[in-house]
């Protein structure tokens, strides 16, 4: 399992979920994973994002931001 210390909630319209993992997929070094906590629809989904790695997690923050 992944650390639960590096992990990031994020709020998503639709469509912007492909678009975050396809940059994980070409960018993080570790594994990562992410939770959906509620999907998207007329409102703004919530996920969460785990990371193994600590510079994978500052990387998708700065990205996002």
């Amino acid at each position: 399992m992944l650390p639960s210390t590096n992990r990031v909630e994020i709020q998503l319209c639709y469509g912007e979920l492909t678009p975050l993992i396809k940059w994980c997929e070409r960018n993080c070094s570790k594994d990562w994973s992410y939770e959906q906590l509620s999907p998207a629809g007329n409102v703004a989904g919530e996920y969460k994002f785990y990371f193994e790695s600590e510079q994978d997690l500052v990387a998708f923050t700065i990205w996002k931001t």
